[in-house]
């Protein structure tokens, strides 16, 4: 006869009528707790490096004084005497699971059972340095509401905007500045479409939704943490960003030799591809990452209600709604209803994980607002340049109508008199314009506005960040323009080598 399970269900409520998704889904989850269950799970999964790890687990033992959780201590098949560490590690609510060949990170988490988990649950790789603060507060995130399925420190050596670059001399000033860092803020939690998982807290009814093991072992390659992030969106979940917590990442990726390098790269193409064909063309970088920082610091208050409303226009999968919701809080504003409209399909679903099922529309840009009435936005923002659009005047007199007295219109330019038609003449025919636009210049674009009577000012002008041999066709270009009867000659040279320009209309 095989083992006898028996579960009591007695006590377990399900289908309550008035019960959310959410709600439902931790009543399940909960069953499965352990009978005395600790409040989280940690996980530490190594794989040689062993005073790395020893710092590791050193940290976490020290500073996660404040908070009742089970270790679990994953030896991914080392051979430098980490599993005897494990076994020493003075931690009665102790478990190790060791693995004697290293397949992959994502293999171990296949032998964990999902009942062995406790409410929330945190994987940690062993090189990261833990700090004071670092559970509670990423517990006082995932507590706040019950759409939050994942939170993440912010940390060093890490990219997607989730480094702060605290500055620290060594091990004691780390720890000293990064107490000063972990003061928990509700206006430093950022809503991401994204988050590179480091430290990362999970809830176990996210995990329920999403499924365990977690991380999909198709992602052999880079951008399982993409994977995972759209995965916990798509479910209904939030992905925070805890601006308020620092944890160390001691690791600074370099590369011995040519070779390590090239196999890297082609780590994250194949990754990179391999996302792109799970979510139907959506680009983890080029679709996501588009981050709104030339604009940013020019947000302000519409007015003193509290709550303000935002519309993006093909602003792809919507980082750039995300930015003005998460900036808002600043101004001490939590109440942020979004909406975007887009040109294509493809980007409907991940707009909708953060705006709503019924804030989102889909067509031409230039029919956009016949979805909105006049003064309905605090804030526009455009993901394209004005000028990818024939009928630019158009779209711009709409949105200006959609606007609230006060509000504020972000968009860029593209420039089309640019650095590239210099290097055609100069016979350089291999370079090519990486962007196609109407050709209307930044004056033309001023001085339409001006006629209409619609404020605006410009920015910043972003450069080229690559253009064949730059550096010295720009030591070229400035000989060229000093033997020429022109106006302010560091401005035509400004202008020769910019690609966009930002420009925030207000009303």
């Amino acid at each position: 006869m095989g083992e006898y399970i028996e579960i009591n269900t007695k006590d377990l409520k399900v289908g309550d009528a008035y019960a959310t998704l959410y709600e439902e889904r931790e009543r399940i989850a909960t069953l499965s707790l352990k009978k005395q269950p600790s409040e989280v799970t940690i996980l530490v999964q190594a794989y040689n490096r062993l005073e790395k790890t020893k710092r590791c687990v050193e940290s976490l033992l020290k500073y996660t004084d404040n908070v009742d959780y089970d270790l679990w201590l994953i030896d991914n098949g080392s051979t430098d005497g980490t599993l005897e560490y494990f076994q020493s590690v003075p931690y009665e609510k102790k478990n190790i699971l060791h693995l004697t060949d290293n397949k992959g990170a994502a293999i171990p988490f296949q032998f964990l059972n999902f009942g062995m988990l406790s409410e929330y649950v945190v994987s940690l790789a062993n090189d990261l340095v833990l700090t004071k603060d670092w559970l509670k507060n990423l517990l006082i995130v995932a507590k706040s509401d019950p759409q939050i399925g994942m939170v993440n420190p912010m940390s060093s050596n890490v990219s997607n905007y989730q480094d702060p670059f605290l500055k620290f001399t060594d091990e004691e000033d780390m720890q000293k500045k990064a107490a000063e860092f972990n003061v928990s803020d509700p206006r430093k939690w950022h809503e991401r479409l994204r988050l590179v998982t480091l430290g990362t807290l999970y809830t176990k009814e996210c995990f329920f939704a999403i499924g365990f093991p977690h991380i999909d072992v198709g992602f052999a390659h880079n951008f399982a943490d993409d994977d995972i992030t759209f995965r916990v969106r798509r479910a209904g979940y939030k992905a925070i960003l805890a601006g308020d917590t620092w944890i160390h990442h001691d690791d600074v990726k370099t590369f011995s030799d040519r070779r390590q390098y090239e196999l890297f790269e082609k780590d994250l193409q194949i990754g990179r591809q391999n996302f792109s064909e799970k979510y139907s063309g959506i680009d983890a970088w080029d679709d996501v990452n588009n981050f709104i920082n030339e604009y940013i610091r020019e947000l302000r208050l519409a007015d003193d209600s509290g709550k303000e409303k935002v519309l993006g226009i093909n602003v792809r999968c919507g980082t750039p709604i995300l930015e003005i919701q998460n900036n808002m809080k600043q101004f001490n504003v939590f109440d942020t209803e979004c909406y975007a409209h887009t040109s294509d399909s493809k980007y409907y679903l991940d707009l909708q994980t953060i705006c709503g099922t019924d804030h989102v529309t889909v067509g031409p840009a230039e029919d956009f607002s016949r979805f909105y009435g006049p003064e309905t936005f605090d804030h526009i923002v455009f993901g394209d340049p004005i000028n990818k659009y024939e009928k630019y005047e158009r779209i711009i007199e709409d949105a200006y109508r959609c606007l609230k007295p006060g509000g504020q219109i972000f968009l860029s330019i593209y420039n089309t008199q640019n650095v590239f038609d210099l290097m055609i003449c100069l016979g350089q025919y291999h370079v090519q314009n990486p962007e196609r636009a109407y050709n209307i210049s930044i004056d033309e674009l001023a001085n339409w506005l001006a006629a209409k009577g619609i404020s605006s000012h410009f920015i910043i002008a972003r450069k080229f960040e690559t253009v064949g041999q730059a550096d010295q066709l720009e030591k070229l270009a400035k000989k060229i323009i000093q033997t020429l009867d022109v106006g302010d000659k560091n401005t035509c040279l400004y202008r020769l080598f910019a690609q966009y320009f930002y420009i925030v209309l207000t009303k």
